[in-house]
């Protein structure tokens, strides 16, 4: 019984330890390591989470002080019944609440180091969000506007390709078919804006197409993880970590939570800063040559041999989807499989039973 006791009085005193020394270094004060590392988060993230946790800080705590309970009860009835298994799975309980409380009293703090200081040693003192969703929305934005300006040229250059002047004489005979044959001098270019230009640019305005459906989709996955993940799995991870039976639901929505929070915008905010600049610099360039050489007639002047502008352009416009694609397809199915792997590893480690319940035999 006097184990016990120590038990309890070590792990109140490394709460309390822990919660001293972190709450001076690692806060949002003027002092704080977190807002020296990452303004960003103290000024715009730590409100909001600070917020949500005095709304859910009651329940999380009385879900720790539930643990304690269940746990001391435990060691109490293995004591009493001299069940060395039931004590040792109420002590391995114990440690278990204990790890519960300290994320909980500590909550504030291990936001500010895993959503703010951590983040701070990949991208500096930037907020991951603005820039992976600043760059995103370039992206965009530029793509909005290649393919507006392919679509107004191919329209236009369609629509003269199609015009056409047939002459038909009955009993006219080899007349009637000279006098059709002329019809063809109205778009003598018809053909070679058709090969040269057309065809290519629906494609290419194709590819866009699929482009900025992915980017649509990687912009509002990334705010709806910044909205929820907090509230919706952190908070809630935490609460069902405190109870056994729930433990590995609550692993789960906290790897969730880290991962979606922290890793995926951390990850896409450096690969779009190392990729993204190249790719809007050649669709802003290509699109810009497009408006400038698709004024009036040249439309169809500047498409109409392979080294006109507008064909050149589209043929720029093809040679730089290779990299489109890895910056917006590849690059972010890498950075989805590593969240991923990020949600599993902190699922398994945060919510994973104790040895000392393995021991027992009990799972």
């Amino acid at each position: 019984m006097r184990n016990i006791k120590s038990l309890f009085v070590f792990l109140l005193s490394l709460l309390l330890l822990a919660r001293g020394a972190y709450s001076q270094t690692m806060d949002c004060s003027q002092q704080g390591l977190t807002n020296i590392l990452a303004p960003w988060y103290c000024n715009e993230i730590n409100q909001a989470v600070v917020s949500v946790w005095a709304m859910w800080s009651p329940i999380a705590f009385f879900a720790m002080m539930l643990a304690f309970l269940l746990a001391a009860v435990m060691v109490m009835l293995g004591i009493a019944m001299r069940n060395e298994r039931l004590k040792n799975f109420g002590v391995g309980e114990l440690y278990e609440a204990a790890a519960s409380a300290l994320i909980a009293v500590l909550f504030l703090t291990i936001s500010g180091i895993l959503f703010g200081i951590l983040p701070s040693f990949v991208t500096g003192p930037i907020n991951p969000y603005v820039t992976a969703l600043t760059y995103i929305h370039n992206t965009i934005d530029v793509t909005q506007k290649t393919i507006v300006s392919l679509y107004n040229v191919i329209m236009i250059d369609s629509f003269y390709g199609s015009v056409n002047i047939e002459v038909n004489i009955q009993g006219a005979g080899a007349i009637g078919k000279t006098l059709s044959s002329l019809s063809k001098l109205i778009n003598p270019l018809a053909q070679e804006i058709t090969f040269l230009f057309i065809i290519p640019a629906q494609v290419v305005s194709g590819l866009l197409l699929e482009g900025l459906l992915a980017l649509t989709a990687e912009f509002y996955m990334i705010l709806f993880f910044m909205y929820i993940s907090i509230p919706v799995l952190l908070v809630p991870g935490i609460i069902f970590r405190s109870i056994f039976p729930l433990r590995s639901i609550g692993g789960m929505l906290i790897g969730m939570a880290v991962s979606f929070y922290l890793v995926m915008p951390v990850l896409f905010s450096v690969a779009y800063y190392f990729t993204n600049v190249g790719v809007i610099q050649n669709l802003a360039s290509a699109s810009a040559s497009i408006v400038a050489n698709s004024r009036g007639t040249q439309s169809q002047t500047n498409a109409a041999s392979s080294n006109a502008p507008l064909v050149t352009a589209v043929n720029g416009l093809q040679s730089s989807m290779g990299s489109y694609f890895l910056s917006i397809f590849f690059y972010p199915a890498l950075i989805l499989t590593i969240t991923y792997f990020s949600v599993t590893t902190i699922a398994e480690f945060v919510g994973g039973v104790s040895k000392t319940t393995k021991r027992m035999g009990l799972i």
